[in-house]
């Protein structure tokens, strides 16, 4: 019993001397009490528990939202697509890469056999100088001429065989690179795969979003729809306040005549007009109580109306809600999240072999690079070798053409030697076109890792890397609030269960006010009136016109009494105790 009630007791309290069906009907009003303040009181409670969980609902709701963004999913489709662009272009550049190879091998190769050229070249000089070292035995100074050309011959024979054998390495170095780009070819065929998983499935993540996004804004719309009715329905079970009001105020009317009839002036009533008082009572809290169920039956059932809508609200909208999962046993509902990081982890894998490849490609330009120098410095040595022969075989013609005839074996000799020299010219400037372009080709194998916009390998390496964890990280977050949302949906299930099953309240109510109406109509056989009790009556009618707070009361009491009514109202109320705040808050509530 809450404090506003225990002070109308308070004040309403004598000893009882009225007997008769008045006792019945204030026993059947205090049951309907007892009822309806537990009853609505246990209704409000399930209710605001229930708007509890769909302010949850709406919060997680709201939070996907958050992680549904448009522009963020336009922007991780735009750059998991430019991702993919860069990846497809992979195998033109693993393509380039390979040519390169063998254009270097075919250089080197070339150069093999310039190598070859060279070596048979020198022979033919060795062979001229060991001529003309026997031919000018005789002669004063040849000696030594001939055994100096022999030495240059001799040092660039050394020349020349240290370049084969660093031509060697060269093609061994290459065929093993070439090994490792040529086991590379096969992901060839399966980058496209890869590019087109991941573009379609980007795009999926964009669709999935947005769907989603629109989904999560229906439910939000729904949920808010659900929220606004359970707010009407609470805003309706104010009815119970109202009800349990107004049957204070029957109990108030039967207490206020009873304590008008225990003072003097009502020993002074006749029997008759004693018991006349009575039934005026019993008929006021007859029609109050009919004007009262009235009103109760009809809000109820605009409760129970909008119970039955809010059921069918919830179902649709967990229905909608669960639109939103994926279901457990279809694999095809995976998140498209989880798709493309399937792609991407994929994508890591091939372009990590590719990587490893890149890397061996740029040690080898790096190291043809060098070899190339260290090449052409032996090729111009040579060249140098080449000048001295001719220098040294032309001053011994012009040597030779002031002795006479006993140079001239020797002056053919040195003829021979000068045009044979001569053949080393040509096989040099080959060998050093073939390096040039070799070391052309060689330098181009680092171009070919850079893609067209300047980024490089290891760079798109990294883009996977952090496009990968940018995937997860959203897909875990959105599958944690999309779990969170199914919590909520299953909470608020079991809520509205149970709020159904519980606002059932107002049945055994209305048989009590119904049955509490039928004992005061079967107490009055026919209507009594004021007629010669205005006096007495406008005392009992003014206190009890002083204790209603609604109109649709003071129209049923005017209606019964009249200008008695009226009268009563200029009857000085006694006084009212102050009231603290707490006092003031329980007035507020049941």
């Amino acid at each position: 019993m809450n404090t506003k009630r225990a002070r109308q007791s308070e004040r309403y309290s004598s000893p009882t001397d009225i007997t008769g069906p008045e006792i019945v009907i204030g026993r059947r009003l205090n049951e309907a009490l007892a009822q309806i303040e537990q009853r609505f009181l246990d209704g409000g409670t399930v209710l605001v528990a229930v708007l509890e969980v769909f302010s949850g609902l709406l919060t997680s709701l709201g939070s996907i939202s958050d992680a549904l963004r448009e522009d963020e999913a336009a922007e991780a489709t735009a750059e998991l697509e430019h991702t993919a662009a860069l990846i497809a272009a992979l195998p033109a550049q693993q393509q380039d890469l390979r040519l390169r190879f063998e254009r270097i091998g075919d250089y080197s190769q070339a150069l093999t056999s310039e190598v070859l050229a060279m070596e048979d070249t020198l022979r033919y000089l060795r062979t001229f100088a060991v001529t003309a070292k026997i031919t000018g035995a005789g002669i004063a100074d040849f000696a030594g001429f001939a055994e100096e050309i022999v030495e240059r011959i001799q040092f660039a024979s050394h020349e020349v065989k240290s370049f084969g054998e660093r031509i060697v390495a060269l093609q061994d170095l290459i065929t093993h690179a070439r090994t490792g780009s040529d086991g590379l070819a096969q992901h060839d065929q399966s980058i496209p795969a890869i590019v087109g998983d991941l573009g379609r499935n980007a795009n999926a993540i964009q669709t999935q979003r947005s769907s989603l996004a629109d989904l999560a804004s229906q439910v939000t719309s729904l949920a808010m729809k659900v929220q606004g009715r359970l707010a009407s329905t609470l805003s309706s079970l104010q009815i119970g306040d109202v009800t349990r009001q107004r049957l204070e105020h029957c109990q108030a009317a039967f207490d206020i005549a009873q304590t008008h009839l225990a003072r003097s002036e009502g020993h002074e009533l006749a029997p008759a007009e004693r018991e006349r008082v009575v039934l005026l009572i019993i008929r006021l809290v007859r029609d109050q109580l009919i004007a009262m169920s009235e009103d109760f039956r009809a809000e109820c059932a605009t409760i129970v109306s909008n119970i039955g809508a809010f059921s069918q609200d919830v179902t649709a909208l967990m229905d909608l809600q669960h639109s939103m999962l994926p279901a457990a046993d279809n694999a095809s509902s995976r998140s498209a999240m989880g798709l493309v990081r399937e792609s991407l982890e994929t994508a890591r894998a091939v372009v990590g072999g590719i990587q490893q490849s890149a890397g061996e490609a740029q040690r080898l330009s790096a190291a043809v690079s060098s070899m190339v120098k260290d090449l052409v410095e032996s090729v111009e040595t040579i060249q140098i070798v080449r000048t001295d022969i001719q220098y040294m075989a032309l001053n011994t013609n012009l040597r030779c053409s002031k002795l006479g005839e006993e140079s001239r074996a020797i002056n053919v000799v040195t003829n021979e030697l000068r045009t044979f020299s001569g053949r080393l010219d040509d096989v040099t400037d080959r060998a050093l076109d073939h390096l040039r372009l070799l070391d052309d080709q060689a330098t181009g194998l680092s171009q070919t890792e850079t893609s067209q916009d300047g980024e490089g390998e290891p760079d798109l390496v990294a883009r996977i890397e952090v496009a990968l964890a940018h995937v997860t990280l959203a897909g875990n977050t959105l599958d944690d609030k999309l779990n969170d949302l199914q919590q909520q949906g299953q909470e608020i299930s079991i809520r509205v269960a149970k709020a159904t099953a519980g606002l059932d309240f107002h049945h055994d109510l209305t048989a009590i006010l119904n049955d509490c109406c039928t004992l005061a109509a079967d107490a009055i056989d026919m209507e009594p009136t004021c007629d010669g009790l205005e006096t007495f009556i406008s005392g009992i009618a003014g206190e009890i016109y002083a204790t209603y707070t609604m109109k649709s009361e003071r129209d049923v009491h005017s209606a019964i009494f009249g200008a008695a009514a009226d009268k009563g109202e200029m009857v000085e109320a006694a006084p009212a105790q102050a009231l603290t705040d707490d006092e003031l808050f329980d007035d507020a509530l049941f």
